[in-house]
C-alpha cells in the first residue's frame, strides 16, 4: 500500500457514506468558486491558481485534479509553471519576510511586545546584512517571478500570489501582494476570488485525504 495513489478517489464513496453532509458541503463549496458563470474570473485562471496552491499546501490529490482540469480549460504547460514558480516565491517570501521578525526578536528580547506588523519591515536591513547574500538571490528570482510576460500577467501573478499568502497565512506576503494586485488593476471582486480558490483548495485538500482515511481505516 501507499499512502498516496490516484486510485484513492474511489474512498469518497465511503466518505459519503459515513458523513453525507460533509462531502456535500464541501462540493457546494468548490461548485460555488469554480463556477463558469463568473464573470469577474474565469474558471481557468481559478484552476492555474489552484495549481499554485496545492503546490503550497502540497496535496498530490489536489495537484492532480486541477493539473487536468487546468488543461481542459485550455491552460499551456507555461502557465502551469509560471503558477508553480508563484507558489515557491511565496513561499519562500514568508520565510524571507517572517526574517524580519526574527530580526526583531533578536534584538529587542523580552521587550518586544507584538509579533507581526508592517513596521518591521525596518528589519530587513539587518536581515539582508547578516544573510549571507541569500536575500539578494531571492530579490533577484522574487522579480523574475512577478515579472509579467507574454504568457502570464502581472496581474494573474499578483492574484496568484494572494491565494497563495492566504492559504500560508503570511500578513506580510497578503500586505504585499494584495497592494501588488491592485496596483497591476485587479479589482477587489478578483481579490475575493483569490482568496475564495485558497479556501476551496484547503477545504479540498482535507476532504480529499478523508479519502485516504477512509483507505487506512479499512486497512487490517
Amino acid at each position: 500500500m501507499h499512502y498516496h495513489e490516484p486510485s484513492d478517489f474511489k474512498f469518497v464513496v465511503e466518505q459519503r457514506h459515513a458523513y453525507p453532509a460533509g462531502v456535500q458541503g464541501y462540493r457546494d463549496l468548490s461548485a460555488a468558486v469554480f463556477d463558469p458563470a463568473d464573470e469577474v474570473m474565469s474558471v481557468k485562471d481559478k484552476q492555474v491558481m489552484s495549481i499554485a496552491v496545492a503546490a503550497t499546501t502540497q496535496c498530490p490529490y489536489c495537484m492532480d485534479a486541477h493539473v487536468k482540469a487546468a488543461k481542459k480549460e485550455g491552460a499551456s504547460q507555461e502557465e502551469v509553471a509560471r503558477a508553480i514558480a508563484v507558489a515557491a516565491g511565496i513561499r519562500a517570501g514568508g520565510a524571507i519576510t517572517h526574517g524580519w521578525l526574527a530580526m526583531k526578536l533578536y534584538e529587542l528580547g523580552d521587550e518586544n511586545t507584538e509579533y507581526t506588523s508592517p513596521t518591521d519591515v525596518k528589519y530587513a536591513r539587518a536581515l539582508r546584512q547578516n544573510a549571507g547574500g541569500a536575500v539578494e538571490a531571492f530579490n533577484a528570482f522574487d522579480k523574475a517571478v512577478f515579472t509579467g510576460d507574454d504568457v502570464m500577467s502581472a496581474k494573474t501573478r499578483q492574484l496568484i500570489a494572494v491565494a497563495v499568502a492566504a492559504t500560508t497565512q503570511c500578513p506580510y506576503c497578503m500586505d504585499a501582494h494584495v497592494k501588488g494586485a491592485k496596483k497591476e488593476g485587479a479589482s477587489q471582486g478578483e481579490v475575493a476570488r483569490a482568496v475564495a480558490v485558497a479556501a476551496a483548495l484547503r477545504a479540498g485538500a482535507a476532504h480529499t485525504h478523508g479519502n485516504l482515511a477512509m483507505k487506512l481505516y479499512d486497512q487490517d
